[in-house]
């Protein structure tokens, strides 16, 4: 196998279902994706900062914060489509995991969020993210190897990834948001809340507004009690992301080499993924969504050097189970909130991952 050359797909396909862990991801405006390949696969580590002393490879964290992030060594690093066969051959076998996730229906889901805008009512929360797993069939757990290449495609803006994950699974996605971009001492994240259909016009409503300023507000004050110096904001934009279009600020800092390891941590989870307050949020997910969100609405990239890493919230993505895949999608509830409208929302935010699936296996999914 060795000295001759290998296309991407067909060396994630080798790969898939052993237990050699990869991850191919492809940054926002970049032409060519990376690759990171390590037999020792994903491992625990006890927090981000681990990776701020001299570490290279690639973080999955999970939503929870109780939970470990994981890890993975760049053990082998591969730019590009195609490159010489590292010579990687079939090993002890990792299955794919089958899925013990119960996706559910439209009136369950509006049930809860009616109980949710009732809690918030009740002074509970100002702001909940209350998010639904959605099921689609899937033939083959391999059918995910072009997913990769068709939302580098279709989401030139975006971060697309996908990660194999022996023992934790098989995730890909095309996620908008950045959580959080290191070079050297400058830091640069955004404010991405409030949500409209892309067709939609005129002017955002008091709800969206709203709720992308406790994003915009949890930022400054993180950026701040993490010891950051001319923290600077730019003007809120529109942003289109594939079926929706969101509210989007930008941020500036100046960090000092101390604090970098504290940042995605104080970042996370940001009121547009968890809610406003995030303890009181945090509860009130644990009761409503009756679900393990897992990596979904956690946050990944890679981290290049102590002095570079960049970071990015999974969001628009999908696990990929033996017979089915489980694409995430949620919204955030307020006071002011309509269930049939979050609902709806969660119906177009999910078509980003189910478009790509339909492509690939020309079935229909509703």
């Amino acid at each position: 196998m060795n000295g001759g050359t290998i296309t991407l797909k067909a060396l994630q396909q080798r790969l898939l279902g052993t237990q050699t862990a990869f991850v191919s991801y492809r940054l926002p405006g970049e032409t060519a994706p990376e690759s990171i390949v390590s037999a020792k696969g994903f491992f625990e580590i006890p927090n981000i900062r681990e990776v701020f002393k001299g570490k290279s490879g690639f973080i999955m964290a999970p939503f929870l914060k109780s939970r470990p992030p994981l890890f993975l060594d760049a053990e082998l690093t591969l730019s590009g489509t195609q490159f010489t066969d590292p010579g990687i051959g079939r090993q002890e076998a990792s299955p794919v995991p089958e899925c013990r996730i119960t996706a559910p229906g439209k009136e369950e889901y509006i049930e809860k969020l009616l109980q949710v805008i009732s809690g918030i009512n009740a002074g509970k929360a100002d702001k909940v993210v209350i998010s639904r797993p959605i099921a689609a069939p899937v033939a083959n757990p391999e059918l995910v190897i072009p997913v990769f290449e068709q939302l580098c495609a279709d989401y030139p803006h975006a971060f697309v990834y996908l990660a194999w994950m022996p023992g934790y699974g098989l995730w890909t996605g095309a996620s908008p948001e950045l959580l959080l971009n290191i070079e050297t001492n400058k830091v640069t994240t955004m404010a991405l809340a409030g949500t409209r259909p892309a067709a939609g016009s005129g002017a955002w409503g008091n709800k969206e507004i709203d709720e992308h300023e406790w994003v915009c507000r949890h930022i400054e004050e993180k950026l701040a009690a993490s010891g950051c110096n001319e923290i600077s904001r730019s003007e809120t934009e529109t942003m289109t992301a594939g079926t929706v279009v969101h509210l989007k600020t930008g941020f500036k800092a100046i960090v000092e080499n101390k604090s970098k390891g504290i940042l995605p941590e104080a970042l996370h989870p940001t009121p547009a993924v968890c809610g406003w307050p995030e303890k009181a949020a945090l509860d009130i997910i644990k009761n409503a969504e009756n679900y393990d969100r897992s990596f979904y609405t956690g946050f990944l990239g890679p981290v290049k050097s102590p002095n570079q890493a960049e970071f990015f919230v999974n969001l628009r993505c999908m696990q990929i189970f033996q017979d089915k895949a489980i694409v995430y999608a949620g919204g955030g509830i307020t006071a002011a909130s309509d269930p049939l409208a979050e609902w709806e929302e969660t119906v177009l935010k999910s078509q980003t991952m189910l478009t790509v699936i339909r492509k690939m296996q020309n079935l229909a999914y509703f």
